[in-house]
């Protein structure tokens, strides 16, 4: 399930201590923003230029987890004019550049790849039911969640339910109806509109390796495919890592090292 703006709560506080202001539009439909139908995911990045140009930023970086992170792409792709940098937090590749198995329905009971191409009235029948069961009974998507997740991340959940705004933020995507996450869903397992080869802007992929949404693959893929990545693949982590202090420091330091440095260089982490 996708997020709203609310998530940026989560990655606000050590943003803010190295300097960073995070900035987290809902997407076409969900939370707040207008509903406009289904667009290809190329489409996107015109609404963050807007929104750049709004905010006279002259140049921005974007970071993206989950169904974030192939929108980090196509910003990449159609913004590299402004985008100095782009991160991929166990996020989807392009399925229509993708070789291995496009599944049905993934291993978390979401629908996958190959039910987009057979049949996306299905599967947005399957995420308006899914939608519905969730908003009607909310206790039981956050035990659904726990269950799925890996012991690192149930460590990580256990910590954020305790507060409101993990909460918060599953439900107001919720509430915006599975007709809107249905079709922002589809944008993703769709065809893209460009190819990775084409996305010109450094990207950092992280991947966790016992991610139950994401497969290891997916990452690697991407890694492969797009000319300029660094994959960094974390042992024991799952899917909601990005929660995590530790890793929030770490990820902050070496945006701020990448930015800072005039010969900008993509660095290796291990």
């Amino acid at each position: 399930m996708p997020g709203c703006r609310l998530e940026g709560h989560f990655l606000h506080e050590r943003a803010r201590q190295h300097g960073f202001r995070i900035i987290t539009p809902d997407r076409s439909g969900i939370g707040l923003s207008d509903y406009r139908g289904r667009r290809l995911l190329r489409d996107y990045p015109e609404d963050i230029r807007q929104l750049v140009d709004t905010l006279e930023l002259a140049r921005f970086s974007y970071v993206g987890w989950s169904s974030g992170g192939s929108r980090a792409l196509a910003c990449g792709y159609a913004l590299a004019d402004r985008m100095d940098l782009g991160v991929c937090l166990s996020g989807y590749t392009h399925f229509g550049e993708y070789p291995g198995h496009h599944r049905l329905i993934e291993g978390t009971r979401w629908p996958g790849p190959r039910l987009a191409k057979l049949s996306p009235t299905l599967l947005n029948l399957v995420v308006r039911l899914v939608v519905r069961l969730s908003l009607r009974h909310p206790g039981l998507y956050m035990r659904e969640t726990r269950q799925l997740v890996s012991e690192q991340d149930r460590a990580l959940l256990r910590a954020f339910l305790k507060g409101e705004c993990f909460r918060r933020d599953q439900l107001e995507c919720l509430q915006s109806g599975g007709k809107a996450i249905a079709t922002d869903l589809l944008t993703e397992l769709g065809d893209w509109g460009f190819e990775l080869k084409s996305v010109k802007v450094p990207i950092l992929i992280y991947q966790g390796e016992q991610d139950p949404f994401v497969p290891v693959d997916y990452a690697r893929h991407l890694a492969d495919n797009l000319p300029a990545a660094d994959l960094t693949l974390m042992p024991g982590a799952g899917h909601v890592y990005p929660l995590a202090e530790q890793f929030q420091e770490r990820l902050f330091q070496r945006l701020n090292h990448y930015l800072n440095n005039p010969h900008r260089k993509l660095q290796t982490t291990t």
